[in-house]
């Protein structure tokens, strides 16, 4: 009987069509034999053979299934990039609003072959020994240079982001500028300052060609350029420059330079720059709202334990002269602002605004608004300059007889203050 039921079955699960004739003994069978041509436990085939059937693993339905090919897509995507596990997890909150943790999406993408094995893992096993200081001693300044970020028409921006990092409650500053000359820097640090609501009493530094004319070494102490012995004059602050080849002496303000990587996320997405500037603020309130890991508390909290700890700000008239001078213009209807006689185009989000212009290097124009910079023209002869993404409906190339009536109307547009 044995060997005809083995003729009749190809699974174990087959066993169960003779259950019942087995367990009323209208059949004997050779269980071992049976086990043995079926590579089973002999135990297993009698729960067959008795109707006992296991239970089937149920195949679970994962809650980030219906978000896979979305982070798929982000993942293959050529323009955007995440170093970090951390930085696809805010970027996944941001954008869908997704509702579980960062281990479960970190548990999820390492169990799925394909996204573990777009998702490029960095890991730097390297220890740094923490240096803590008492609230309102230090602060660390840094800057993360050549960030390459893509808006929507392939343009590539080249940005740099300085950070002050408060070395105690861990509070950070940040701001995207284009150019850092060192009246861009000195501006960054005296508005941040003002930000976090007064000075601390040491600057831990870069030996940034802005700041320091020779480098500091064992024996020998650094050499800072006059703007920046001016600033801390002003500002009654200690520069503390690091040793070269140790950037371990800022390392608080180094790990933050991390963060700033999220911005090419969005890599292929941006409209234009002034939208890389609100993804960085939205990007920069997360990480002050959020738990430090070095201090277990929220780094916005412990700043307003710090603020008391902190040296006044200096009065009003030396802080202004740090704050850079700007030509200040009308945006007019038609989205143009003037320089020179020619007409330069901004986003039409600015119509009916003032913005500041500065010219750099002798041939740019930086536009700026309330402090952010948000576009970039070459200055030329012609009389109108549009750039592409403000998508203005404007001949690039005007014959004669159109540019009086361009003119004209531009007269009647100007505000006299």
């Amino acid at each position: 009987m044995t060997k005809i039921i083995l003729e009749q079955i190809t699974s174990i699960k087959d066993l169960l069509l003779f259950s019942s004739a087995y367990k009323e003994g209208l059949i004997k069978l050779n269980i071992s034999k049976l086990a043995k041509e079926l590579k089973k436990d002999r135990k297993t085939i009698k729960k067959y053979l008795n109707g006992e059937v296991p239970k089937e693993t149920r195949k679970r339905v994962k809650y980030l299934d219906e978000h896979r090919e979305y982070i798929l897509e982000v993942l293959t995507d050529k323009y955007q990039s995440f170093d970090y596990i951390d930085h696809l997890f805010k970027y996944l909150k941001r954008e869908k609003n997704i509702a579980c943790s960062r281990t479960s999406l970190n548990r999820y993408i390492r169990n799925d072959t394909l996204l573990n094995k777009l998702f490029k893992r960095k890991k730097d096993m390297s220890f740094t020994e923490r240096f803590e200081t008492n609230p309102g001693v230090q602060a660390q300044f840094d800057m993360k240079e050549k960030v390459r970020l893509i808006d929507k028409n392939n343009t590539e921006t080249v940005i740099t982001i300085p950070t002050l990092t408060l070395s105690w409650s861990r509070y950070n500053v940040r701001k995207l500028i284009l150019d850092t000359k060192t009246e861009n820097l000195l501006e960054f640090l005296a508005l941040s300052f003002e930000e976090i609501g007064g000075v601390p009493h040491e600057l831990v530094i870069d030996n940034l060609k802005q700041f320091v004319e020779k480098p500091r070494y064992k024996d020998n102490e650094a050499i800072f350029t006059n703007k920046l012995i001016e600033f801390a004059k002003d500002y009654n602050i200690k520069i503390k420059p690091c040793m070269p080849y140790r950037p371990q002496t800022k390392g608080k303000t180094e790990t933050q330079n991390k963060i700033v990587d999220q911005l090419k996320n969005y890599n292929g997405k941006y409209k234009d720059i002034y939208e890389m500037h609100e993804k960085l603020e939205i990007i920069h309130k997360e990480d002050n709202d959020n738990i430090s890991q070095a201090t277990k508390l929220p780094r916005r909290f412990l700043l307003e334990k710090e603020k008391g700890d902190l040296s006044p700000l200096p009065r009003k008239e030396i802080r202004q002269k740090y704050h850079l001078s700007l030509k200040e213009v009308h945006v007019t209807n038609e989205s143009l602002i003037s320089y020179k006689s020619n007409k330069y185009s901004v986003p039409r989000k600015f119509i009916g605004l003032k913005v500041g212009l500065t010219v750099i290097k002798g041939n740019e124009l930086h536009i700026y608004y309330k402090g952010k910079i948000i576009t970039i023209h070459k200055i030329t002869d012609k009389l109108l300059n549009i750039k592409d993404e403000h998508d203005l409906k404007y001949e690039k190339e005007i014959k004669t007889k159109e540019r009086t009536t361009i003119i004209n109307n531009e007269m009647r547009n100007i505000k006299y203050d």
